[in-house]
């Protein structure tokens, strides 16, 4: 079969690799389309540490199940799925308390697990992995059901309520995924800030409240005035630059919640006053916690995640030239590589 390979920085390779078959407790699937995300751009380009290489990239993956390992029931072979990556070891503290998304030792298909990954013709997973799709849900959407999640699990840990005023930094997917996701929760008075004029117009066609230049004007200012001097309930950082990080602190009220879902290339200096002068809750989010597949996959039946404007799909044989490069360049926001052949 085919597999996208990386053997090192800027090296992956579209090449014959052995089939995977799939073992007990696991199945096979035919995969459909795999998107790429901020994950694969850091392997690629700066070749991440501490994966066994060559491997197979890609985790953000659907597919038709297309075989079954022994002792798998409950789904059959041409059920359409999406796929959770992380392989827990089931029994570390965070295991236990139900909070596998915290394991201590994960390994995720398509970074360095030994079970490959989402860019190859087939890919194998744990049958608890996988979650049929229903008939209102389409491959490519299947594709997103992974970053939305992780949006999505934001948005939990925010605990936003309707008729909360919210913020959101970046308007990359995981900042869509977010806004996407309050708006089918109920929440609209959400502000988002972006410095590329192509993402903003592209968030603002999916429903923002507003949207601002943080290169053209006060950001503080500007949210302190729509909110009529109170600040945000909640804001997610989805931006992973110095500068949000701090202004996500100052638009958030007295008592808000500030939720981070970037990830930071580079080390933040900052004191810890600037959040205990108003009691500000600075909050985490990794991934996703178990139970939120499933509730992406039914707003995602209902409507509620459109793809017009800020998905596109590419070619596998393209995936260098116009997925990696022009996503780095800023030039695209979602890509999803089509591996139907």
């Amino acid at each position: 079969m085919l597999a996208t390979r990386l053997y090192g920085r800027e090296d992956v390779r579209l090449e014959d690799v052995p089939d995977v078959v799939p073992d007990a407790g696991e199945i096979r699937l035919k995969v459909a389309h795999n998107g790429l995300c901020g994950s694969d751009l850091h392997m690629y380009f700066h070749s991440g540490a501490n994966q066994r290489q060559p491997f197979v990239l890609g985790h953000e993956i659907s597919g038709v199940i297309d075989s079954l390992g022994a002792g798998v029931t409950g789904v059959k072979p041409g059920t359409p799925v999406a796929v959770r990556p992380f392989l827990t070891c089931t029994h570390c503290d965070s295991c236990d308390r139900g909070l596998d998304h915290l394991c201590a030792t994960p390994e995720i298909l398509g970074c360095g697990a030994a079970q490959g990954g989402g860019l190859a013709e087939y890919c194998i997973a744990r049958a608890d992995m996988v979650f049929p799709l229903p008939q209102q849900v389409s491959l490519e959407h299947g594709a997103l059901v992974e970053p939305m999640a992780v949006a999505y699990h934001g948005i939990t840990r925010g605990d936003v309520e309707r008729g909360m005023s919210v913020v959101v930094f970046g308007a990359g997917p995981i900042g869509v995924g977010v806004l996407l996701g309050l708006r089918a929760l109920g929440i609209t008075d959400v502000l988002v800030i972006e410095p590329s004029a192509a993402r903003r117009a592209a968030i603002a066609a999916l429903g923002a409240t507003g949207v601002l230049d943080p290169a053209s004007g006060d950001v503080v200012a500007a949210v302190q005035a729509h909110t009529m001097g109170r600040g945000a309930d909640v804001v997610f950082e989805c931006a992973g630059a110095i500068a949000s990080f701090a202004q996500a602190l100052a638009v958030a009220r007295v008592r808000g919640k500030v939720v981070i879902l970037a990830v930071y290339e580079s080390q933040i200096e900052w004191n810890p006053y600037t959040i205990g002068r108003k009691e500000i809750e600075l909050r985490a989010a990794r991934a996703y916690q178990p139970g939120v597949y499933e509730a992406v996959i039914k707003l995602m039946a209902d409507g509620h995640y459109p793809t017009a404007g800020w998905v596109e799909h590419i070619p596998w044989t393209a995936l260098v030239e116009q997925g990696f490069k022009p996503l780095r360049r800023g030039e695209r926001m979602k890509v999803l590589v089509d591996l139907e052949r």
